[in-house]
Parts: C-alpha cells; sequence; structure tokens
C-alpha cells in the first residue's frame, strides 16, 4: 500500500503556468524522458528523487510546494 501518491492536479495547473503543459516540451526542457513524465503524470509510477529534483528546477517548484506536490497523502489507501 502507497503512503503518498503526486498530486496531478497540482502539477499539471504548475505546468500550464510554466507554459509546459505538453510532456514533450517538458521533457525536452527538464531532460526527462517523455515515457517517464508520462507514466508520473498519468499517475501510473512515483517519480524518482533525481526527477522530482529536474522537475522542481524546470517548473520553479519551491521546495515546501514540491513536498505537497509530490508527497501527497494518498487517502484513498487508508
Amino acid at each position: 500500500m502507497q503512503k503518498y501518491k503526486v498530486d496531478i492536479v497540482e502539477l499539471k495547473k504548475i505546468m500550464v503556468e510554466q507554459k509546459l503543459d505538453k510532456i514533450v516540451d517538458l521533457s525536452a526542457a527538464s531532460t526527462v524522458d517523455r515515457n517517464t513524465l508520462s507514466r508520473v503524470i498519468n499517475g501510473d509510477i512515483k517519480p524518482s528523487t533525481t526527477v522530482i529534483e529536474k522537475l522542481m528546477s524546470t517548473l520553479h517548484i519551491p521546495p515546501e510546494r514540491a513536498g505537497t506536490i509530490f508527497f501527497s497523502p494518498n487517502l484513498r489507501n487508508t
């Protein structure tokens, strides 16, 4: 059972704000493989620390906001 999940809605909002709402564009800007990004955005996988750091940098996500996005409580499995 996973305790945390990615807040996909919030992540997508930031992607739109940064004008990187297409996976191919975010992939190019962040150097994260587009298939990996697609799986993260679809909720299939949780991103690695490296991917989180690249997304934080590319999307200008401050650490406190990143914590709430990438470590959102998974209320469905509690």
